[in-house]
Protein backbone atom coordinates (compact mmCIF):
# COMPACT_ATOMS: atom_id res chain seq x y z
CA UNK A 1 0.00 0.00 0.00
CA UNK A 2 0.95 3.42 -0.42
CA UNK A 3 1.29 5.07 2.29
CA UNK A 4 0.31 8.90 2.67
CA UNK A 5 2.60 11.81 2.74
CA UNK A 6 2.86 13.44 6.02
CA UNK A 7 -0.03 15.66 6.75
CA UNK A 8 -2.15 13.87 3.99
CA UNK A 9 -5.30 12.40 4.17
CA UNK A 10 -5.18 8.34 5.16
CA UNK A 11 -6.70 5.87 2.78
CA UNK A 12 -10.32 5.91 1.73
CA UNK A 13 -12.65 2.57 2.75
CA UNK A 14 -14.75 1.57 -0.09
CA UNK A 15 -17.32 0.32 2.26
CA UNK A 16 -18.38 4.31 3.39
CA UNK A 17 -18.29 7.96 2.63
CA UNK A 18 -15.71 8.98 5.14
CA UNK A 19 -14.60 12.40 6.63
CA UNK A 20 -10.35 12.71 5.89
CA UNK A 21 -8.23 12.06 8.66
CA UNK A 22 -4.91 13.77 8.61
CA UNK A 23 -2.31 11.48 9.49
CA UNK A 24 1.77 11.73 10.41
CA UNK A 25 2.25 9.42 7.00
CA UNK A 26 2.00 5.74 8.41
CA UNK A 27 -0.98 3.92 9.75
CA UNK A 28 0.00 1.23 12.16
CA UNK A 29 -2.30 -2.09 12.30
CA UNK A 30 -4.39 -2.47 15.38
CA UNK A 31 -4.18 1.40 16.15
CA UNK A 32 -6.86 4.12 16.54
CA UNK A 33 -6.57 7.02 13.85
CA UNK A 34 -8.62 10.20 13.91
CA UNK A 35 -9.24 11.13 17.35
CA UNK A 36 -10.25 9.76 20.74
CA UNK A 37 -11.26 6.18 20.52
CA UNK A 38 -14.90 6.49 19.64
CA UNK A 39 -16.96 3.76 19.23
CA UNK A 40 -18.09 1.21 16.65
CA UNK A 41 -19.01 -1.96 15.61
CA UNK A 42 -18.09 -4.34 12.60
CA UNK A 43 -19.03 -7.63 10.92
CA UNK A 44 -16.75 -10.29 10.26
CA UNK A 45 -17.53 -14.26 9.93
CA UNK A 46 -15.93 -16.95 12.00
CA UNK A 47 -15.48 -20.48 10.93
CA UNK A 48 -14.94 -23.77 12.92
CA UNK A 49 -11.44 -25.76 12.67
CA UNK A 50 -12.71 -27.90 9.76
CA UNK A 51 -14.37 -24.64 7.46
CA UNK A 52 -17.30 -26.68 7.47
CA UNK A 53 -19.85 -24.16 9.88
CA UNK A 54 -19.13 -20.18 10.41
CA UNK A 55 -21.43 -17.75 11.56
CA UNK A 56 -21.48 -14.03 10.98
CA UNK A 57 -20.57 -11.67 14.09
CA UNK A 58 -20.73 -8.38 14.69
CA UNK A 59 -18.23 -7.30 17.46
CA UNK A 60 -17.59 -3.78 19.15
CA UNK A 61 -13.93 -2.85 17.36
CA UNK A 62 -11.84 -2.18 20.78
CA UNK A 63 -8.18 -0.86 19.97
CA UNK A 64 -7.69 -1.18 24.09
CA UNK A 65 -8.67 -4.82 23.61
CA UNK A 66 -5.53 -7.10 22.75
CA UNK A 67 -7.55 -10.33 21.40
CA UNK A 68 -11.06 -10.94 20.08
CA UNK A 69 -13.48 -11.97 22.96
CA UNK A 70 -16.30 -14.08 21.56
CA UNK A 71 -19.22 -15.96 23.56
CA UNK A 72 -18.19 -19.08 24.63
CA UNK A 73 -21.08 -20.78 23.84
CA UNK A 74 -20.71 -19.30 20.11
CA UNK A 75 -17.34 -21.13 20.08
CA UNK A 76 -18.80 -24.20 21.24
CA UNK A 77 -20.97 -23.94 19.21
CA UNK A 78 -18.58 -23.60 15.76
CA UNK A 79 -16.16 -26.63 17.42
CA UNK A 80 -13.66 -24.18 18.62
CA UNK A 81 -12.31 -25.23 21.50
CA UNK A 82 -10.11 -23.61 23.80
CA UNK A 83 -6.11 -24.31 23.64
CA UNK A 84 -5.24 -22.21 27.37
CA UNK A 85 -5.88 -19.94 29.83
CA UNK A 86 -4.52 -16.81 29.55
CA UNK A 87 -4.42 -14.20 32.36
CA UNK A 88 -5.81 -10.25 31.07
CA UNK A 89 -6.40 -6.87 32.78
CA UNK A 90 -9.77 -5.79 32.73
CA UNK A 91 -11.18 -1.91 31.72
CA UNK A 92 -11.78 -1.65 35.55
CA UNK A 93 -8.15 -2.70 36.27
CA UNK A 94 -9.20 -6.04 37.69
CA UNK A 95 -8.12 -9.39 36.43
CA UNK A 96 -9.35 -12.35 35.15
CA UNK A 97 -8.07 -15.48 33.70
CA UNK A 98 -9.95 -16.25 30.12
CA UNK A 99 -9.44 -19.47 28.24
CA UNK A 100 -8.05 -18.77 24.88
CA UNK A 101 -8.52 -21.04 21.43
CA UNK A 102 -7.65 -20.19 17.72
CA UNK A 103 -10.08 -19.85 15.06
CA UNK A 104 -10.36 -18.36 11.36
CA UNK A 105 -11.82 -15.39 11.03
CA UNK A 106 -13.15 -13.67 7.48
CA UNK A 107 -12.76 -9.63 7.72
CA UNK A 108 -12.96 -7.36 5.20
CA UNK A 109 -13.04 -10.09 2.43
CA UNK A 110 -9.90 -11.98 3.89
CA UNK A 111 -9.33 -14.77 6.03
CA UNK A 112 -6.43 -15.04 8.58
CA UNK A 113 -6.05 -17.33 11.97
CA UNK A 114 -6.41 -15.26 14.87
CA UNK A 115 -6.31 -15.70 18.96
CA UNK A 116 -9.92 -15.82 20.25
CA UNK A 117 -10.93 -15.18 24.20
CA UNK A 118 -13.81 -17.37 25.73
CA UNK A 119 -15.97 -14.82 26.98
CA UNK A 120 -19.42 -14.28 28.49
CA UNK A 121 -22.57 -14.36 26.80
CA UNK A 122 -22.98 -10.42 26.59
CA UNK A 123 -19.00 -9.37 25.40
CA UNK A 124 -18.71 -9.41 21.42
CA UNK A 125 -14.79 -7.64 20.90
CA UNK A 126 -12.51 -6.89 18.18
CA UNK A 127 -9.10 -6.28 19.38
CA UNK A 128 -6.00 -4.63 18.35
CA UNK A 129 -4.74 -8.16 17.62
CA UNK A 130 -7.19 -9.47 15.15
CA UNK A 131 -7.14 -5.52 13.27
CA UNK A 132 -3.38 -5.86 13.39
CA UNK A 133 -4.09 -9.81 11.54
CA UNK A 134 -5.51 -8.05 9.18
CA UNK A 135 -3.88 -5.11 8.41
CA UNK A 136 -6.57 -2.71 9.43
CA UNK A 137 -6.88 0.16 11.90
CA UNK A 138 -9.58 1.95 13.50
CA UNK A 139 -10.64 5.23 12.08
CA UNK A 140 -12.30 6.46 14.90
CA UNK A 141 -13.96 9.83 13.36
CA UNK A 142 -15.70 8.08 10.89
CA UNK A 143 -16.49 4.66 12.33
CA UNK A 144 -15.21 2.25 10.31
CA UNK A 145 -11.74 -0.28 9.42
CA UNK A 146 -9.32 1.29 7.04
CA UNK A 147 -6.09 -0.42 5.55
CA UNK A 148 -2.80 0.00 7.30
CA UNK A 149 0.70 -0.08 6.48
CA UNK A 150 2.94 -3.36 7.54
CA UNK A 151 6.18 -2.80 8.41
CA UNK A 152 9.21 -5.04 9.53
Amino acid sequence: MTQPAAGKAAPESATSPAQPVVTDGLINPGSTIGGAGGTFHADFTLWNPERTRSRVLNALVDTGASYAMIPASILAELGIEPEQTKRFQLANGETQDFPVGSARMELDGKQENVHIVFGPENRLLLGSMALEAFALAADARNRRLIPADLTL
